[in-house]
Order: structure tokens, then sequence, then C-alpha cells
């Protein structure tokens, strides 16, 4: 009995490493006894119905398998047992829809990186389409407001033209007639002299037959600046005609680095773009010296042009309770066309900010100055005004 009891201990303790080593499920393909030990001596401890799944912990028992079914352990011959093709395709049909599951997961996330980048591109070609078309049109109404100011100039030159031609008529009609009067006055001796001139300043010798003669004219050069208050800046700074507080956003770190050179000093006004040129917002205004760099930083997001005044000797007054600023030597005046994009984009790496970097320099041009550019050329008034 002893001897009995150490079998079933050390049974206990093979099923144990048994189970750890390989288990599985089988099914059986008859009807089995299940038997106490391996092997026919050992009592029948239960039947195991055909078709019937059965746990396999160990097969290492010569013809015999240790198996465990429902809650009890035991021994049956492993030649009965086949393996369960339900288990088997089952796991199967697991694996495959786990694979097909990743593998829908992945296209799902390759579709929405795809559907990502599509629309990053749409936005950024509608925002450059947008961008081309306020370009072009800003371009088209500058050239008919152009074409309609050369008709205009051209309408008052010939109007202006016109009268002159009608005066110097009404003139010449005026001299005949007082050639004719002092002809009929005094014989034929002076109405003979030719009269160039309804103006001269006769003086109390009228009465002689010499050629008249004008009066002498005094001309001297006026300075229309000599009035107006001259003003030194230094760079970066704002000049007190414009009256005008720059705007800012301190969370962008982004510049406009301009490159001044040895023959001008500059005053740049940068202008935010919007719907409509009246809708125009003047961002900054900056005064840079000649041979100098100058950055304007933490610019707002958006799209902007500029407006740049070249020269030296800078001077101020004021009109009608309004300040005025101009250049009185080597003025020339200029907008820049070129659109200064600041809008931040973002990308895969981070936000890029957007910044630009200009050379503006005077270039001797025949007996005066050029900027060297083909940007619309405008005059004082327009520059300062807003």
């Amino acid at each position: 009995m002893k001897s009995f009891f150490t079998f079933i201990l050390l049974l206990v303790i093979t099923f144990s490493s048994a189970i750890a080593q390989d288990g599985s499920y089988l099914m059986s393909s008859r009807q089995l006894e299940v038997r106490s030990g391996p092997g026919l001596n050992f009592n029948t401890i239960a039947e195991v119905p055909q078709g019937t799944q059965v746990y396999v912990m160990s097969s290492n028992y010569g013809d015999w398998s240790a198996i465990q079914y429902k809650s009890m352990n035991g021994f049956v011959i492993t030649k009965h047992l086949t393996e369960d093709s339900r288990i088997a395709d089952a796991e199967r049909a697991a694996k495959e829809a786990a694979a097909r599951k990743e593998a829908a997961k992945l296209a799902a996330s390759q579709a929405i990186a795809r559907a990502e980048a599509a629309k990053k591109a749409a936005e950024e070609a509608a925002r450059k389409a947008i961008a081309d078309a306020e370009r072009l049109k800003r371009e088209a109404e500058a050239i008919a407001a152009k074409a309609i100011a050369d008709a205009d100039a051209a309408k008052k030159s010939k109007e202006a033209a016109a009268r002159r031609a009608l005066a110097d008529t009404e003139e010449t009609r005026k001299a005949l007639e007082e050639a004719n009067r002092r002809a009929a006055k005094g014989g034929s001796s002076v109405a003979s002299t030719p009269i160039e001139s309804t103006t001269p300043s006769y003086g109390s010798g009228s009465g002689s037959t010499s050629n008249p003669k004008a009066a002498a004219v005094s001309v001297s050069k006026e300075n229309k600046y000599s009035s107006w208050e001259k003003k030194t800046y230094k760079s970066g700074s704002t000049p007190k005609s414009f009256n005008f507080k720059g705007k800012f956003d301190y969370k962008l770190d982004n510049y406009l680095k301009l490159k001044v050179g040895a023959n001008t000093e500059i005053v740049v006004k940068l202008y935010k773009m919007g719907k409509t040129e009246s809708d125009d917002v003047l961002t900054r205004v900056t005064y840079i010296n000649s041979s100098t760099t100058q950055y304007i930083r933490n610019i707002p997001e958006g799209e902007y042009y500029l407006k740049i005044a070249y020269g030296q000797d800078w001077r101020e007054t004021k009109v009608d309770g309004k300040m005025y600023g101009t250049f009185t030597k080597n003025a020339l005046y200029e907008k820049n066309e070129s659109i200064l994009n600041y809008n931040t984009v973002k990308t895969s790496k981070g936000i890029n900010v957007p910044s630009y970097t200009l050379a503006l320099d005077l270039l001797p041009s025949g007996s005066g100055y050029s900027s060297g550019s083909d940007h619309e050329k405008i005059n004082a008034d327009a520059f300062n005004n807003n």
C-alpha cells in the first residue's frame, strides 16, 4: 500500500513537469479507457467517448500518454489520440484575423497620412493661388491706374498747349493792333519796326526811333526745403513725422534683414496686405543709416510688401497740422512689389518661421542715381501717405 501511494506521488510530480513541457489538446479516435497508470494492469478509472477533447500533459510513457479529462488525471493509449482540427483551425483563424487586423491598422494609418499630406498640399496650393491672384490683381490695377494717369497727364498737357497757343495768338493780335496804331500816329518809319513783345519798358523816351529793350530780370535759385527741420535718427528708429507706433508679435522669432549700402540712407515702411489695397495695414516704419545692417524683428504673421525712400539729408515739416518727411538729396521713392510671406508653416520637423534679407543702395545712373530695381517708382506724397 505504501509503494502504491509513492507511485501516485511520483506520477503527480511527473504530471506537473509534463504540463510544463508539451501540453496540447487532442481528440479520442475511439472510446478510450482511462487507467490509473501507463499499462493495462492498472485500474480503469474513467471512459472517454469517441470524439472527446482531452488535454495531453505528456507522451513520455512508451505507448501511453498522461491526460487530463474533466477533473481527473489518467493514462490512455497514445495511438488512440488524434489532433483536434477545431483547435488548430481556431488558432490559425485567430492568427490570420490578428494579421488582417494589423494590416488594416497599417493601411488606415498610411491612408490617414496620405490624406493629411494631400490636405496640406491642397491648402498650400490654394494659399499660393490666392496670393498669386492678389498679386496679379494689384499689378493689373497698377497698370490701369498708370494708364489713366498717363491719359490724364496727356490730356492736361494738350489743354495747356492749346491755352498757350491761344494766348500766343491773342498776344500777337494785340501787338499787331499796337503796331498799326503807332504807325497811324507816327508815320511809316515806326510801323516798319518789328514788334517782338508787348511788355518792354520804354521809360520816358517812348518817342525815340531806336529799338526798345526789356528791363533786366534778377533770377535766384530757391531751396524749397530751407524752412524744413533737418533730422538725424539712429538706425532702427521711427521718424517722428510718421507719428506711428509699430505692431509686434513677440511669440515669433522672425526678421527682415536690411543691408544698406554706402550711397544712401533709407526709410522703409512695411505694409501687411489685406483683401484689397485699401485694407493694407502699415506695420513698421524704420530709419536706417548708410553702410548699416538693420534687423526688423517679431513681425506678425501675414503677407507684406515695402515702400522705400532712398536719399540723404532727411527733413520734416508740418503742413495743415500734418507732419511730412522727405530726403532732400538724391531722393528716390519706390514700392517694392515682391511679396514677403511671414506665415508660419507646420512641418514634420516642427514649425518653419520665415525670414528674409534685402540689400538696398543707390547706384550711379547717368547724371543721377538709381536703386537698380524695376519696382514701381512713386513720389514723396505717395510714400508719406499711409
